[in-house]
């Protein structure tokens, strides 16, 4: 067995996940090796790899089904079990499943908010990127990550909303998942980089040194979105709650009566504690380096201004 770390939770696993950080300390989870005899499933929204994730169950008992990878059960915010299709799948693919939407639902049913983004550290204070599928969030991320600030989560970003009004972000695991393009557009080594798994087209930026596993509270959230020229607006409350209720990362037939009564209160809290801004990006380069510069600004960061792609003339 194997003990790992993301999210503020020890995980313990039948399956080996390099791309997390090793045990450390905090409630446990278990990922388990096991058959699983799912209920009738439903078709979702959700495609990874082009595969459309089934879904059936409840929010405490939920099962997801990847036709050709793995059917997986996620109880109670303890156990998530996988029955892998075949023993022949290759374990980077399979990890992928495992660490993106079950792992989510595991931390749903811990009672965090989800968000279809990427969080990045800048000081002690967290900066979310959201947006659809190919919106930039992963490229945002992985240039914030060029300019040295750590990237605390790529996908999925779990985030708490105590009684206390703190809002706080959890660490995931240091893994960032880009295009070549991005490869090539930000300056990195292709070579340097290992394909998300065997054949993949995608590359991964993986900063396992001092990332942490702390909490740390969250500043602003960005919404991507296309745009001609770069442009910040402050969104209003509403607007604001249903791009929120918009970007959940899980199958949304999870958020039904009290579920869905949760979630919205969620969004509505976000709305009044921390600023949320729509950004219109243009998606070059140029705008990057501008984009990066302008959070740095509004969150008085200015320690990377001395980096080659950071450095705005």
């Amino acid at each position: 067995m194997f003990c790992y770390q993301a999210y503020k939770v020890n995980i313990y696993s039948d399956f080996s996940l390099p791309e997390l950080l090793k045990g450390g300390s905090g409630e446990d989870v278990y990922i388990q090796k096991g058959k699983v005899k799912p209920p009738i499933l439903e078709t979702t929204s959700i495609q990874r790899q082009g595969i459309e994730v089934l879904f059936g169950g409840s929010t405490q008992e939920a099962y997801l089904r990847w036709q050709g990878i793995a059917t997986l059960l996620a109880k109670d915010g303890t156990t998530l079990i996988v029955d892998p299709d075949s023993d022949n799948i290759e374990p980077q693919l399979l990890n992928l499943y495992i660490l993106s939407e079950a792992l989510g639902i595991i931390l749903y049913q811990r009672g965090l908010f989800l968000l279809h983004a990427s969080a990045i550290k800048i000081g002690e204070q967290v900066v979310i990127f959201a947006g659809p599928p190919g919106a930039g969030k992963s490229t945002t991320a992985a240039a914030f990550a060029q300019c040295g600030y750590t990237v605390l989560a790529d996908d999925m970003v779990a985030i708490s909303l105590d009684n206390a009004g703190k809002v706080m972000v959890y660490p995931a695991f240091p893994q960032i998942k880009i295009w070549p393009s991005a490869v090539k557009g930000l300056g990195y080594n292709p070579s340097s980089l290992p394909p998300l798994f065997s054949g993949s087209r995608k590359r991964v930026i993986r900063q396992k040194e001092n990332f942490p596993v702390e909490p740390f509270p969250l500043a602003h959230i960005f919404f991507l979105e296309d745009g001609a020229n770069l442009k910040f607006t402050k969104m209003a409350k509403n607007e604001a709650f249903f791009s929120l209720a918009r970007f959940f990362p899980l199958p949304s037939d999870l958020l039904q009566g009290t579920a869905l009564e949760r979630h919205f209160q969620q969004c509505v809290q976000l709305t009044g504690k921390v600023d949320i801004w729509k950004v219109e990006n243009p998606k070059n380069f140029e705008a990057l380096k501008k984009l990066v510069r302008w959070v740095e600004r509004e969150l008085g960061e200015d320690t990377a201004k001395d980096k080659v792609f950071c450095s705005i003339s």
